[in-house]
């Protein structure tokens, strides 16, 4: 007696569906057993007589069947709450990456205003309009690297906790919105 082999069922794309919306699994020839009018789920299966016979025909043919192609599925959902702690700490993430990136442009920019001649001509137009420092005789100059890069550095951390308390705060104006109003509603589908 052959073993019958086992062929796919329902569309073949790789998507699983549940278990209650899947249908009955078929062997090659075979019909579900079970009582009559049933889903023929949890029965054992029983080859037909085809299956019997031992011709390869069967299994060859279900090999080269196509799956029906469906349209992509369709999800309508709605996004009833943001929870405030994963936006503290995305948030934080991204400000802090940008911090490095606001630093990184800082130092890109000075370096090209620098190699222009920009910066030397800024302080001496200063140390002309400025009365010199007393015990040196001359005055400081008004734009130096450790200036530029000090106060940057205040200013991308301010941006740091500003952008971060912002986000926290907006994911609890969201959620008390969508408590009145529902929530946003987004579809979602498969790919092609």
């Amino acid at each position: 007696m052959s073993t019958p082999r086992a062929t796919p069922a329902g569309p073949a794309s790789g998507a699983q569906l549940s278990s209650s919306a899947a249908a009955p699994p078929r062997m090659a020839g075979g019909v579900p057993a079970g009582p009559v009018g049933s889903n023929g789920g949890g029965g054992t299966m029983l080859p037909s007589a085809s299956s019997d016979r031992g011709s390869s025909n069967g299994a060859t043919s279900s090999r080269k069947v196509k799956a029906q192609r469906r349209p992509p599925r369709l999800a309508s959902l709605q996004l009833k709450r943001i929870d405030p702690w994963t936006v503290l700490k995305i948030s934080l993430i991204v400000a802090i990456v940008m911090f490095f990136v606001w630093m990184i442009a800082i130092g890109v920019l000075y370096l090209s205003l620098g190699s222009m001649d920009v910066w030397s001509r800024i302080n001496s137009t200063y140390a002309q309009l400025v009365t010199p420092d007393t015990s040196t005789g001359t005055a400081s100059p008004l734009i130096t690297p450790a200036g530029v890069f000090i106060v940057a550095a205040v200013i991308g951390a301010i941006n740091i906790v500003l952008f971060t308390a912002l986000s926290t705060v907006a994911a609890f104006v969201y959620n008390a919105a969508a408590g009145m109003s529902g929530g946003v509603e987004i579809t979602l589908g498969e790919r092609d």
